[in-house]
């Protein structure tokens, strides 16, 4: 049974690639942070996620999916995703189409992902707010566990 009737669903990815400030679009290690909180904001859970190889958005939609699968267990009511990255945000809200085949799968298994739920929107936030900055770290943490 649902614990909840509202979850706030604050997620970020990181992607680590090797050359990437000559602007390489590609693939890197890659890990997830994700923070609930319940509908008087205090954290329900944290955590991180590993991911492997993938690219930035491949990274930010596999970590919101993560989130929205694990957030189905303790809520089945209305859910609001917070996300730093406003490309997926507006991708999500129907404001932008998917126009990479390799991202439609991940943008198909988040609507999918959606009908566990009464209701759930999407938000962008900056990368400075205090809940974007802890989900960073989660996101960090978790890569740096699986590097050797």
């Amino acid at each position: 049974m649902a614990k909840y009737k509202k979850l706030k669903i604050v997620c970020d990815a990181c992607c680590h690639k090797p050359n990437a400030h000559l602007g390489f679009i590609g693939k890197g290690k890659s890990a997830g942070g994700i923070i609930f909180l319940d509908e008087d904001g205090m954290v329900v859970s944290e955590f991180g996620v590993y991911l492997g190889d993938m690219t930035p958005p491949q990274a930010e939609y596999t970590t919101m999916i993560r989130a929205l699968d694990k957030a189905a267990s303790i809520c089945r009511g209305v859910i609001e995703v917070w996300l730093d990255s406003e490309f997926v945000v507006k991708q999500m809200n129907g404001d932008y189409g998917i126009k990479s085949d390799n991202m439609k799968p991940l943008y198909d298994e988040a609507k999918k992902l959606e009908r566990r739920f009464t209701n759930v929107e999407y938000f962008h936030h900056g990368r400075n707010s205090a809940l974007a900055k802890t989900a960073d770290q989660l996101a960090e943490r978790e890569y740096r566990k699986h590097q050797s």
